[in-house]
């Protein structure tokens, strides 16, 4: 819907929101690059989810105003206008606020004042975007205001906004519109001819451009018509496209400037055309009455007799079909029809209608949505579909919390016999004493530079065996076989001394650490220990807390669905009020335009049985 309303009020906001989305393009916060991508996704719901979340856990160091204007431009856009203000101001009151940040919230103010209605407010938060800014907040600075200065008449003002823009060569299509329109308000068609005549000969490159041609073209047709320019004003009125969203009024205007260059015979060719199209365009049915006026002009007068009569005849029927359409809106027809979604048409609060025009209570869906408040209306109803379903879906899965904390409930319970055997062992304090008394060796071995201390097992047992047997030749008397074993027992206790000596530095160290290994791992015990038992004091607690938040939530959930549906139900029928006013005004027109077919179909008899006499116009 946010795109049908785009395309609608294309020429006075268009650019504003094109601008809007030059975002930055590299993320320096995982969670804001999180938010821009459902962002650019066109996801705004989940942007919205991301961009809260990551501010209420500080995870935006580097993107904090950034986030905040895209907070606060996306609660603008659900016309959250109190939320989105609130957050404006929170940046302006910052004194650390860049300029441009500054600049940009000030914009957004004056956008939501203009919203609100508030032309003044608007415009004087407008006259506080000023200094270095950027060139699309200086471009939606300039549409806004030029946009705000025309609907208060004050087209010099906008006039030289808008030329002040364009010499900062802050310059749009969008712009050069608006400039044209306010030189024609102003009384010089020169001049905004020249600007609109631009634009209505440019290259369209893209559909939002060629709709903005032919609107340019529209615009400058009809101002020359109204200025009795009439092969100017069917000049531009053939550029427009003749399939194209504006065709109808230019088909019409085209006739009507054939009509005031006495061509009544060209001038029948576009309204022909016109009038076989869609008859609940109010711009056909014009054409339904222009055509035998032009036949009448002509002195065809049995064929101008024969069209008022099939014009009355059509005009009567398009007439019941309203009261079918009506009929058909008020026994819920247009309400069901907003809720069927495309299934794929996207997801989240942009999912694209499902319409079948064809039956009554959508057959004028399109003239309805030319009412900006109509669409507004349709937008705030999907919003609330989409936002109930989310709610559904929620209320239907909250339960599973339940079965989570269960499972860790059971879970702690299984566990807490092991953690209680734990806390109470002394495992911990007879490796702490014993890692003491290693300590304490070590430090004698060093000490002592004693490489025997360090010797591992086979060596402590050679060594051993060496001092038994030293034992036993000391007592052997002293025979030269005796000597001889000695010496031979002393160069066995040398080479395993040396041995010893050269593996004492290695070893030295390597205890060393290894007993730090051991005293870091005791220390990381304790800490397990300490919190293990916290955990067994405040898991219980966690438990109620977390079984308190799921009822709250459920609760909450609830409430909201409620609300929703509540406020749904009044919004459909706001929806369908409005439907109901704008067909009954089509009605009324249909009324008038029989009463003139009819009183232009008597003129017609009078004229061809009275020839001679004057027609009345």
């Amino acid at each position: 819907m946010r795109r049908i309303a785009c395309c609608l009020i294309l020429l006075l906001t268009a650019a504003a929101g094109a601008a809007e989305r030059k975002l930055p393009t590299a993320a320096l916060d995982l969670q804001y690059g999180e938010a821009l991508f459902y962002y650019f996704q066109e996801d705004w719901f989940n942007s919205i989810v991301r961009l809260q979340i990551a501010q209420e856990q500080k995870r935006l160091p580097n993107h904090g105003d950034e986030a905040e204007l895209l907070l606060g431009g996306l609660d603008l856009s659900y016309g959250l206008r109190n939320q989105a203000a609130r957050i404006f101001e929170r940046l302006l009151a910052d004194s650390q606020a860049g300029a441009g940040t500054r600049n940009r919230a000030w914009f957004y103010l004056a956008k939501i004042s203009y919203q609100r209605g508030d032309t003044a407010g608007a415009l004087q938060a407008l006259s506080r975007v000023s200094g270095d800014m950027t060139h699309a907040t200086r471009v939606e600075a300039a549409q806004l205001h030029s946009l705000l200065l025309l609907q208060l008449g004050q087209n010099d003002d906008a006039i030289r906004i808008l030329q002040d823009a364009k010499t900062a060569k802050a310059w749009s299509p969008y712009l050069a519109y608006n400039l044209g329109v306010a030189w024609i308000r102003n009384g010089q068609l020169d001049r905004g001819a020249k600007e609109l005549d631009t634009l209505g000969d440019m290259p369209g490159h893209s559909e939002e451009l060629r709709v903005l041609r032919d609107k340019a073209n529209l615009a400058l047709g009809y101002s020359y018509l109204q200025g009795g320019a009439a092969n100017q004003s069917r000049v531009s009125l053939d550029r427009v496209r003749l399939e194209g969203p504006l065709s109808n009024k230019a088909l019409l205007g085209a006739g009507w400037a054939d009509a005031e260059a006495d061509d009544y015979g060209q001038a029948l060719v576009p309204w022909s055309e016109l009038g076989k199209r869609d008859v609940t365009d109010p711009a056909v049915q014009e054409a339904l009455l222009a055509i035998p006026y032009a036949m009448e002009r002509m002195d065809l007068h049995g064929r101008a007799v024969q069209k008022y009569n099939d014009a009355i005849g059509t005009l009567f029927d398009e007439k019941a079909m309203l009261d079918e359409s009506i009929d058909a809106i008020r026994r819920g027809g247009l309400l069901e029809a907003l809720k069927v979604r495309d299934p794929g048409g996207g997801s989240g609060w942009l999912q694209k209608l499902t319409l079948d025009t064809r039956t009554p209570a959508l057959r004028y869906q399109l003239t309805l949505m030319a009412s900006n408040r109509f669409q507004e209306a349709v937008k705030d109803y999907r919003d609330l579909l989409v936002l109930h379903d989310n709610l559904k879906t929620w209320d239907g899965s909250i339960d599973a919390f339940d079965d989570m904390l269960s499972a860790r409930r059971q879970r702690y319970a299984g566990n807490r016999p092991a953690a209680e055997r734990a806390l109470r062992s002394d495992e911990r304090d007879r490796l702490v004493r014993r890692q003491l008394r290693l300590r304490v060796r070590l430090a004698e071995i060093e000490s002592t530079e004693d490489p025997v201390g360090l010797a591992n097992a086979e060596e402590t047992g050679q060594w051993h065996k060496i001092r038994i047997i030293g034992e036993k030749l000391a007592a052997l008397p002293g025979n030269p076989d005796a000597k001889a074993l000695r010496e031979r027992l002393a160069r066995v206790r040398g080479v395993l001394y040396w041995q010893l000596s050269s593996a004492y530095k290695p070893r030295l160290w390597q205890i060393s650490q290894q007993l730090a290994e051991v005293s870091d791992l005791l220390d990381e015990s304790s800490r397990s220990l300490r919190s293990l038992e916290s955990a067994r004091e405040l898991t219980p607690a966690d438990f109620n807390a977390f079984q308190r938040r799921i009822d709250t939530n459920r609760r909450l959930i609830h409430a909201l669905l409620v609300r929703t549906e509540s406020l749904q139900l009044a919004q459909g029928k706001h929806i369908e009020r409005l439907a109901v006013a704008e067909l009954e005004r089509q009605k009324q027109r249909i009324d008038t335009y029989i009463i003139q077919a009819r009183f232009s179909l008597a003129q017609t008899f009078d004229n061809a049985l009275h020839p001679g006499k004057e027609q009345l116009q």
